[in-house]
């Protein structure tokens, strides 16, 4: 008994001193990436290192990644300890059990999985007839008055994906800021050094002279970002448990958001974006939210919207006059469950489109969808808004299903008058190929449906 204790405390011992070595190498080696491969200062270098810090670390992915080398070192010590007890023969066994055996069945699952997960049938052919083969856009916008946009990541690195999305008729390209909030009830947030915020503009800068290349232009629309996940909680539940709690948030959040103001105006952006997705500060503090939006006007002079949700939220907002349009973020439920027909998504817009009419009547304001998007998954007009799952790991890839619910919101929501357009989510400029659950269109029949509809709605 006291035997199997000291060997407890020497397997913990050096199991600690390997997640010690393991985490500050981690650091060290993602320090020098920002120092050495962004020619960065050591200052900035630092600085970005911090922030970067103090998000990774709230993930449980990264403190999993860790146990990596250690497990590596108990598979080496087996396979040392077979070679000793039975020679080469030993050692081959030890590599066909612990090593051959479970990677040939890791992949029979990974192989058998995606064989499944790929099983759908849907015949689809590309119409490249749609596509704008000119250097310039079409400007489509100026015909109907509606915007043709898509958020945007990873742009900055492949500034050559922005003659691709003007190539399948995209007008607009949203760019997506994070600011960031420890928790839901504490109203302190990331504001960024003189040093990001040069950097912020300076990598705008690049993109916007690429999108004016090709005509395209750009919605600035900064989002909070929890670091702590509360279950049931995200930046439509902020709440603060006092007045000067909510005085200094507002603070904050105008700090921020006015250095992104600037930026809009400084570079020319067509439009600015003054809050996504916070209900319950519009709702607590609606003379707030007033106050704010009139200090945005004295920074920035173009278009101004604000993204509301879509359940109940943009009915509700108070402001909707003070601003160009009413948005909202369209992630309506088209259906019970998988495999709905078009006529069903179709039937399932009608009664949201007639709330979103009777709001745009009573504002006299147009209706933006400041963002859309369905995932190539089986049963995402469920649930268009769920971000990611476990479960979607082993969901059946749908491309039918995405294709079908942007061709049922074409069918129904696009051709309304008191309609402005609309900003898909999303861009990833590092997908390589289409055979995914993600919400990205790129690769996908979606996307081809989305420059012939951009085109001959």
């Amino acid at each position: 008994m006291q035997l199997n204790k000291v060997k407890l405390k020497k397997q913990a011992q050096r199991f600690l001193v390997f997640y010690g070595i393991t985490f500050l190498i981690s650091w060290v080696v993602l320090f020098l990436l920002i120092y050495v491969g962004n020619g960065r200062t050591l200052k900035q270098a630092w600085s970005i290192l911090v922030e970067v810090c103090l998000n990774i670390l709230s993930h449980p992915f990264y403190w999993i990644l860790l146990l990596i080398p250690f497990l590596l070192f108990l598979l080496v010590k087996g396979l040392i300890s077979n070679y000793r007890k039975k020679g080469t023969k030993g050692l081959l066994i030890g590599l066909s059990l612990k090593v051959i055996l479970p990677l040939l069945l890791l992949f029979t699952i990974k192989e058998s999985l995606q064989y499944y997960r790929l099983s759908e049938s849907f015949d689809y052919t590309w119409d490249h007839t749609v596509e704008n083969s000119s250097s310039y856009i079409q400007d489509f916008e100026a015909q109907d008055d509606k915007q043709r946009g898509i958020h945007t990541f990873n742009i900055a690195s492949n500034l050559n994906d922005i003659e691709k999305l003007k190539t399948h008729n995209f007008e607009w390209i949203t760019l997506t800021p994070f600011i960031w909030q420890a928790n839901y009830n504490e109203p302190e947030m990331g504001i960024p050094s003189e040093v990001r915020f040069q950097e912020t503009k300076e990598r705008y800068t690049q993109i916007k002279e690429e999108c004016d290349k090709y005509g395209i232009r750009i919605m600035l629309k900064p989002h909070i970002w929890m670091r702590e996940n509360v279950p049931g909680k995200w930046r439509s539940n902020i709440e603060m448990n006092d007045s000067d709690q909510w005085d200094l948030w507002f603070d904050n959040y105008e700090k921020v958001m006015l250095m992104y103001a600037q930026i809009a105006q400084d570079l020319g952006f067509e439009q600015f974006c003054v809050g996504t997705e916070l209900e319950s500060t519009v709702r607590e503090k609606p003379e707030k939210w007033s106050a704010f939006i009139q200090n945005v006007k004295t920074v920035y002079t173009g278009k101004l919207t604000y993204a509301a949700n879509w359940n109940r939220e943009y009915q509700e907002v108070p402001f909707w006059s003070e601003l160009d349009y009413i948005g909202i973020q369209a992630y309506f439920p088209l259906s019970d469950g998988g495999n709905p027909s078009l006529e069903q998504l179709e039937d399932a817009w009608q009664p949201f489109i007639s709330e979103m009419k009777e709001v745009s009547d009573r504002f006299q304001k147009p209706v933006l969808f400041t963002e859309m998007g369905y995932r190539s998954l089986q049963g995402t007009s469920r649930i268009p808004w769920e971000w990611g799952s476990f479960s979607h790991w082993f969901s059946k890839i749908s491309k039918k299903e995405q294709y079908h619910c942007y061709e049922s919101f074409f069918n129904t929501v696009w051709k309304q008058p008191w309609f402005h357009g609309v900003h898909i989510w999303e861009w990833q400029g590092s997908m390589t190929h289409g055979d995914n659950t993600s919400f990205s269109i790129e690769f996908k029949p979606a996307m081809n449906l989305v420059a012939k509809r951009f085109v001959s709605p």
